[in-house]
């Protein structure tokens, strides 16, 4: 599906934060009335206080990440979903996913995230779905 230029530059620009771990640029993209949601790990996020917190000790528990978009879906009230393949490699603690993890071992996991999008265009909501096992397998 083709999304429009704006949606698509932000989605691109998420993308490459996580990949070169640019915390100030993953919170350009989002909202400051965001919500994000993480059902694998029954975390929710109101606050860019917050989520800077939650990114940076992601970004301290995992480096040389890969993030691949492998295409987009849209929902009837303006929704868009991507389809993603992330992988990285462990080299600290990250809470409810790191617990018994090697460090150095390297994951990959697939996962579905859908945004709505501000008036100014940026990510208002983020609700992502992904399997905790399929990491914990890999890392441990």
């Amino acid at each position: 599906m083709n999304i429009s230029p704006e949606h698509d530059k932000v989605f691109r620009t998420w993308a490459n934060s996580l990949c070169t771990n640019d915390l100030e640029a993953y919170l350009s993209c989002f909202a400051d009335d965001l919500r994000l949601e993480d059902i694998a790990l029954d975390s929710v996020v109101e606050d860019k206080t917050e989520l800077r917190k939650d990114v940076r000790t992601w970004f301290d528990a995992f480096h040389d990440e890969q993030l691949t978009l492998d295409g987009y879906l849209l929902g009837p009230d303006g929704e868009i979903g991507t389809k993603w393949t992330l992988s990285a490699t462990v080299v600290g603690h990250f809470p409810r996913v790191t617990e018994n993890a090697v460090m150095g071992r390297r994951f990959t996991k697939h996962g579905l995230s859908v945004f709505t999008f501000s008036p100014e265009g940026r990510f208002r909501t983020e609700v992502s779905y992904w399997n905790l096992t399929t990491i914990t397998r890999q890392i441990t």
